[in-house]
């Protein structure tokens, strides 16, 4: 993968954006956009047309980043929408970044969407500034291109299944089986990888697969095992588990105790994570029973981590909230939260309002 391709309808912000990621990206990759001009070709569709022009710019590959509304193309591609682009991108097997401005945060039903099994294909940014959606472009395109690499360098017996080879490509084969449990019953993970996984013994279809797998893997892990605390955790869900106040685990000193366990795989820029069996690995070398624990050992003032509306010692996080909970205040095992995902739930009053309008019942 050697490009980024953009897709946005306002001209001034295609602009802008196309020479902030040319700046980021020097001697990386180029950087190019699709504009919609030209004539329009009726006979044939939209996809038919922007799958032979991706082809003919990115052979090689490339990150698709693409604005969702899409309503002021120009004559080529006049009524043009993200969802036609994001087709696109899936029928050829290339990442894709989507953005709207002016969505906000998502909350209730909208964030439950987001983070349901249908939008796992593609990764949602959240638009800020013309600045931060580069960075986070920026990102994205080097994980990918990174997790491409690695794919390629992998032996034979390392690309057995998904989870082999992203447990080997993070450099963490012994949470094989934990991944693992992240793609049982995945349902887009089996479909983009099935149909190639039958028939391995074809030279073109193992071609294609290493072609394609990259995508899936990198979708898979930001998506999914990144997004769901399990086996890696973000700030919060560490705070929480680790049994530490939020604000108290922010602190700097506070985190160096737990820096031998600090993620620093694809996507590593964009937030912070950590390794959640090495954290259980510190607190044992520690002989220590938790976090506030070990923090209290090592003379710093921290507070423990509770769930705020029942004062109960925390522990999980509530993917609607974003806040620590509690496992008597919450529910877990959703039918759409990955299997390894044991750290994620819905708090009880959210997911009594909730559950009705999503399918959680």
């Amino acid at each position: 993968m050697d490009r980024v391709i953009v897709f946005e309808d306002q001209e001034a912000r295609r602009i802008e954006l196309v020479r902030r990621l040319k700046n980021k990206l020097k001697r990386v990759a180029t950087v190019e956009s699709i504009d919609g001009s030209g004539n329009q070709e009726s006979a044939r569709t939209y996809e038919a047309q922007l799958q032979d022009l991706l082809q003919e710019k990115a052979p090689k590959g490339a990150l698709i980043v693409c604005d969702k509304d899409l309503s002021n193309m120009g004559a080529r591609f006049i009524g043009l929408s993200g969802t036609t682009v994001a087709s696109v991108a899936d029928t050829l097997g290339l990442p894709l970044c989507l953005y709207a401005r002016g969505e906000g945060e998502p909350q209730g039903e909208e964030l439950l969407r987001r983070l349901a099994p249908w939008e796992k294909k593609r990764i949602i940014l959240e638009y800020k500034t013309e600045e931060a959606l580069a960075d986070e472009c920026v990102y994205i395109f080097k994980a990918f291109a990174e997790i491409e690499e690695s794919y390629k360098n992998l032996r034979e017996e390392d690309r057995v299944t998904p989870a082999t080879a992203l447990s080997r490509i993070l450099g963490k084969p012994e949470v094989e089986n934990r991944i693992a449990l992240y793609g049982s019953g995945e349902q887009g993970l089996l479909e983009e990888v099935m149909p190639f996984l039958k028939d391995r013994n074809s030279a073109d279809t193992e071609r294609e697969l290493t072609r394609r797998m990259p995508r899936i893997l990198g979708n898979w892990l930001y998506s999914s095992i990144l997004r769901f605390p399990g086996i890696l955790v973000r700030e919060v869900p560490a705070a929480s588990y680790l049994n530490i106040a939020s604000k108290d685990f922010e602190k700097s000193n506070v985190q160096d105790l737990f820096r031998k366990a600090k993620y620093k795989g694809p996507f590593s820029g964009l937030h912070n994570w950590w390794w959640r069996h090495q954290l259980e690995y510190i607190l044992i070398q520690n002989d220590c029973d938790d976090g506030f624990a070990l923090a209290k050992k090592k003379k710093l003032r921290v507070h423990q981590c509770k769930d705020s509306q029942t004062g109960e010692r925390a522990g999980y996080y509530c993917m609607v909230t974003g806040e620590p909970v509690s496992e008597n205040n919450s529910k877990g095992a959703i039918s759409w939260f990955p299997s390894g995902a044991d750290l994620a739930r819905i708090r009880l009053d959210k997911y009594k309002e909730l559950a009705p309008w999503v399918g959680l019942y």
